[in-house]
């Protein structure tokens, strides 16, 4: 019986210290970020966003992402994993540019590049 509880108790250990060491510091964690999209371009896959509550200053240049998500979510919660643009942040017809303003949600990765920071949106949820 002792025998069994110490296994168990080995077992314990050691799958969380497994786990612990499973968990990688340098991993990218993506940030959630609501906002408004206020420019956007599907040519080129960028956009300029504004997130709810970020004070800038009259200097301020515009926040520019990097849209690489490959899914994307539209307004009725629908899971697009087909490659294509977001609807939302798509021009008209012949037009890649819209300057229309969208309420979104980002799943966004930073990156530091020692001067100006990039922004990569891994995931886009169209909210209007």
């Amino acid at each position: 019986m002792a025998f069994s509880l110490a296994l168990v108790a080995v077992g314990l250990v050691g799958g969380f210290g497994a786990a612990k060491l499973a968990d990688d510091p340098h991993t990218a964690k993506p940030e959630l970020l609501v906002g408004a999209v206020t420019w956007s371009n599907d040519q080129t896959r960028s956009i300029a966003f504004e997130e709810d509550g970020a004070l800038r200053g009259p200097l301020d240049g515009d926040a520019i992402y990097s849209v690489i998500a490959e899914s994307w979510q539209d307004v009725s919660g629908t899971l697009h994993n087909d490659g294509t643009y977001p609807t939302c942040l798509a021009g008209e017809k012949d037009d890649p540019v819209s300057e229309d303003r969208h309420r979104v949600e980002l799943e966004v990765l930073h990156r530091d590049t020692g001067g100006q920071p990039q922004h990569i949106v891994v995931h886009v949820h169209c909210l209007d």
